[in-house]
């Protein structure tokens, strides 16, 4: 068994795709303890009420961005398997300008509709939801040229993108929080780490609108970009469900101190997702340029086995110091969350098998695996406000554990897929 695992972590460091995933990953998880941080800060700072409306808000800007993903993971696959890279660049360029058209009027929208929106979702603040609003021109441009430099597997701008973005939220946001402008205050950085994200995903020059770029968009059809980005657009919907409607059902009908509990919760789960989200990032292109016959599971097993050794270790520090790890994480407002952190933690690990199983299969051209993604999805929701509704005296660590339990069964039935699709193609050779 140890033998296996070292051959493939030999096997990978042998290969091109172990040094942008190394660089990735440690980007990635720099962004993501700044994130903490900011959870951090803000959870103490807020106390739990206040603090799950900035988790609704976060949960906003990170729902959008997660659709908006499929865009993403649809262009880097084009300009994965394209030959010409100044064509791609004039593609990400041509098609960022034609966005607008669409998310102006989309900001005018929120801005109008912001409080009647604001009391659908409970949220106490309507003036925070219009500053974030306000940058949603600014989404589709980021998730094109961050796609393109996915694509080309261009890391120095992937990982100035990921940092600038960090850097102007958590800064930003303290900044804002300290001049007394509140919530409101927080949503203005947010909006403007978005703008940081998207300008330096770029490069000089690249955003003035050319003949070149208007050209370009004729041989990129938006039909076959909308059919690839489709199963990724399935993903994302997934997760979503998976990862943040926990926050709308603790909104619904729990009460804001228990919504904030939740919210905590999150927090954890979305650390352990997005420490090793950026697996993802490298392996799409790298899939998607390989030749059929040379596809193989190895390089997604080999980043599963490391995933699975960090979350390992990370659990051997997490439950014998939960209380501590709950104190310096979220404050003592919290602290009936130690004897649960551990389960959203696994739950943030195990989605995350799901989601890199699913992002290989579709590299490879089968959609069937994030359709079984959001069928659990949709059935984890059922299932917890079926709970919720029958069952309401039942605690966080039970519907945390059914959440779990689901996130556990679709995680062995896509690592089932990933080998019964591998063995039959072999078999057809």
């Amino acid at each position: 068994m140890l033998l296996a695992v070292k051959g493939r972590f030999q096997t990978l460091r042998n290969d091109a795709l172990m040094g942008p995933a190394a660089i990735l990953f440690i980007s990635a998880n720099v962004a993501n303890v700044a994130n903490l941080i900011f959870n951090m800060v803000f959870a103490r700072l807020m106390g739990p009420t206040l603090f799950a409306d900035l988790t609704l808000l976060l949960t906003l800007k990170l729902g959008v961005l997660s659709f908006l993903g499929a865009a993403q993971f649809a262009f880097a696959e084009h300009a994965a398997k394209a030959c010409n890279v100044e064509q791609s660049k004039s593609q990400a360029k041509a098609l960022s300008w034609k966005s607008l058209k669409l998310s102006i009027p989309l900001m005018f929208f929120v801005l109008v509709c912001a409080e009647y929106l604001s009391s659908i979702l409970n949220f106490s603040s309507p003036m925070a939801l219009s500053f974030l609003a306000l940058a949603l021109p600014f989404f589709v441009p980021m998730v094109i040229y961050r796609g393109l430099t996915q694509g080309l597997i261009d890391v120095p701008k992937i990982v100035l993108s990921i940092q600038a973005e960090w850097v102007i939220r958590l800064l930003g946001s303290i900044i804002m929080w300290k001049m007394g402008f509140g919530l409101p205050g927080i949503a203005i950085a947010v909006a403007l780490s978005i703008i940081a994200g998207f300008i330096f995903s770029t490069s000089r020059g690249e955003l003035k609108p050319t003949r070149l770029a208007a050209e370009a968009t004729q041989s990129l059809e938006v039909k076959a970009l909308g059919a690839t980005a489709m199963p990724y657009l399935i993903l994302q919907l997934a997760q979503v469900l998976v990862l943040d409607s926990d926050i709308f059902v603790a909104k619904a009908v729990f009460s804001a101190e228990t919504a904030g509990l939740v919210a905590g919760l999150l927090l954890i789960q979305r650390v352990f997702f997005f420490a090793f989200l950026s697996c993802s990032t490298i392996l799409q292109p790298y899939v998607a340029k390989q030749k059929e016959e040379n596809r193989t599971p190895k390089e997604l097993f080999t980043l599963l086995s490391a995933i699975g050794v960090i979350t390992l270790l990370s659990l051997s520090v997490i439950i014998p110091n939960s209380d501590l790890v709950v104190k310096i994480m979220l404050g003592d407002a919290y602290k009936e969350l130690s004897s649960i952190i551990w389960i959203s933690a696994i739950t943030g690990a195990v989605f995350i098998v799901s989601h890199l199983c699913a992002i290989y299969q579709i590299a490879k051209g089968q959609k069937f695996a994030a359709k079984l993604i959001l069928a659990f999805g949709l059935f984890q929701l059922i299932s917890l406000t079926s709970v919720n509704h029958f069952f309401p005296e039942l605690g966080l660590y039970s519907y945390f554990s059914i959440k779990l339990a689901i996130q556990t069964l679709c995680a062995g039935c896509l690592l089932s897929v990933v080998v019964f699709t591998h063995r039959r193609a072999l078999s057809e050779r």
